[in-house]
């Protein structure tokens, strides 16, 4: 779900044929869960005031996840992500498996200068802006 100024790749979620998987923060970690929906009524208030998925739909294994669409506050051209600060995508996409690829979603205003990682982050397959897109 997009919070404050990121993204909104919800119109991607009317797509049919394809399966879309939303997640939600896993109580007392900073792990997130992967839940799949299929509406708009799939979902309620979350951490931090963010919708998430109800925790009475099918649970998917992060294993079985092929692509990871990722949020955040800043990018650079070497894939680095820096979010709010939390360190759930940090933390859960260190799971993912080795097939699986994950991209940020920005726009080109987000795009920063290289070398703001910090040895913990997780560095992303690709970023995808409404101008350029970069990827290691």
């Amino acid at each position: 779900m997009p919070i404050k100024n990121e993204v909104d790749v919800l119109p991607l979620f009317a797509r049919p044929g394809h399966r879309f998987l939303f997640p939600r923060v896993e109580d007392g970690s900073k792990k997130l869960a992967f839940y799949e929906a299929e509406s708009f009524d799939d979902f309620e208030p979350g951490a931090y005031g963010i919708r998430e998925p109800k925790l009475d739909l099918p649970r998917i294994g992060i294993e079985k996840i092929d692509l990871f669409v990722v949020p955040g506050v800043a990018f650079s051209e070497n894939c680095e992500r820096i979010g709010y600060g939390g360190g759930y995508y940090d933390t859960t996409l260190k799971f993912k498996n080795n097939r699986a690829r994950s991209v940020g979603v920005a726009f080109d205003l987000q795009i920063v200068e290289a070398g703001f990682s910090d040895p913990f982050d997780v560095r992303l397959d690709a970023v995808l802006t409404e101008r350029r897109h970069f990827i290691i």
